[in-house]
């Protein structure tokens, strides 16, 4: 699975406090606007109160004089809109064109723009507006503008706003800054344990850094170290013993040898025979141990050169072919043309004379062994199939250990390490070795192209 900005935990938390934060910054501004509507209907309401009650305490005609005298001023744009209505509804003075419907006598103040009678006046967009009945029983309106406030309002909510979205996506940026370069140090980091899954424990993971990341990486490593330790310890135990005993053995096989069969009775003759042949097979266990410790331990491919796969597997079909046919068994080779890689030449033919040497040991009587060489896009695709008893899927990781012997083929004289050398120089190769099911048998598959792109 690949790894992308989208998908990481960075980017999914960036996007919450992204959600959280512009949620506070909405939930603010509703606040301020809230706070001062109210403190501009507040204080339009307590100005349009103060002059109910300086009319209120003036004659009628008083009244109406002065309410005529401020409707027609000169002032560019008044602040206060007045008109005064008889009981009937009749327009008595003032600049308010006739009584609004929405507004109640003596009750709360409303958001409400009254018509007007100057026709060439600038109509405000905020007004508040109040109406009270005078103690003559005419009706006062008031309207107050609010634009100026409004506006101020709005320019400080806008502010708020745009303050609010620029920090955001400031944020944002740096964010995903932060979290593509998280992101390259993790893929870094994914492609660098995909390296030591292959058998690459000699490879670390980078501890630059000095967060969590830095911190994770010391513990693989160390955990890296101890495991390269104790297996460096197994190993070099293992290949000591296989190293120590095989001196031995080979002098046991001399001095088997050296006895003449002619002077034993048939039956210790055939004891010495029988002796000799578990000798010679244990020494051939030994020296395949020894065999994979030394291409293990291989890790230059200064050796590497251009190889063609079909020029491989038809040597080692015509190095095999007299071997099948002593066994009844046909070997059948289709080789595709296809392009070169680079290899090592002797390790392939050694990988490959395994993988034949166990198709045609496991092959039924009178049965096929296909080797098949093809071109795939990503590089040459060699398979080996045979009709035997076939691997089970449950065993077919297991297989490839030393030593691991199945319960169909236990009886079938071999080392169970002939797997284990072709997965040895695959490895060495970043090739891909799979066991498939050939319906009957097995179907050894080795795409020899790097693992790394493989799908």
């Amino acid at each position: 699975m690949t790894m992308s900005l989208w998908r990481s935990t960075i980017f999914r938390l960036l996007m919450i406090y992204a959600l959280v934060f512009a949620g506070s910054v909405g939930g603010l501004v509703w606040i301020n606007y809230w706070n001062s509507a109210n403190y501009t209907a507040m204080q339009a309401d307590y100005n349009i109160n103060w002059q109910f009650q300086y009319f209120a305490a003036l004659p009628r005609n008083l009244m109406l004089s002065q309410i005529d005298a401020r409707t027609r001023t000169t002032i560019r744009r008044p602040v206060n809109f007045y008109g005064v209505f008889a009981p009937n509804g009749q327009h008595l003075t003032g600049d308010i064109a006739s009584s609004p419907a929405g507004v109640k006598s003596d009750g709360d103040g409303v958001w409400l723009r009254p018509q007007l009678i100057s026709p060439t006046l600038e109509r405000p967009m905020y007004m508040r507006t109040r109406a009270t009945r005078l103690p003559d029983g005419d009706l006062l309106v008031i309207a107050r503008d609010v634009d100026e406030m409004a506006r101020l309002r709005s320019y400080m909510l806008g502010g708020i706003a745009w303050s609010g979205a620029i920090a955001l996506l400031g944020g944002l940026g740096f964010g995903i800054l932060c979290s593509a370069v998280q992101l390259r140090r993790i893929n870094e980091m994914r492609r660098l344990t995909h390296l030591i899954a292959q058998g690459n424990l000699d490879t670390r993971l980078p501890e630059r850094g000095g967060d969590e990341l830095a911190w994770l990486s010391q513990i693989v490593n160390h955990m890296l170290d101890e495991i390269s330790r104790l297996m460096h310890e197994v190993k070099s135990a293992c290949d000591g013993i296989a190293h120590d005993l095989r001196t031995p053995l080979i002098h046991i096989r001399s001095l088997l040898a050296r006895i003449e069969p002619a002077t034993l009775s048939d039956e210790d003759a055939q004891r010495l025979q029988r002796a000799a042949q578990e000798t010679d097979e244990v020494l051939t266990r030994f020296a395949a141990i020894l065999r994979i410790s030394e291409i293990e331990a291989l890790h230059r491919r200064a050796g590497f050169s251009d190889a063609e796969m079909h020029v491989l597997c038809r040597q080692v079909g015509e190095l095999y072919a007299p071997v099948a046919a002593a066994r009844n068994v046909e070997l059948k080779l289709d080789l595709q043309h296809v392009l070169p890689v680079r290899a090592d030449h002797p390790l392939m033919f050694e990988a490959l004379v395994n993988i034949v040497d166990n198709a045609i040991k496991f092959a039924s009587h009178e049965g096929v062994v296909a080797i098949k060489v093809q071109q795939c896009a990503e590089g040459p695709r060699i398979t080996v199939c045979d009709d035997g008893p076939g691997i089970r899927a449950d065993e077919r990781v297991a297989v490839l250990q030393r030593f691991y012997r199945s319960e169909r083929t236990r009886d079938t004289p071999g080392s169970g390490l002939g797997l284990s050398v072709v997965q040895a120089v695959a490895h060495l190769h970043d090739f891909r070795l799979t066991l498939e099911d050939a319906n009957p048998g097995t179907c050894v598959a080795l795409d020899c192209w790097s693992e790394r792109h493989a799908p």
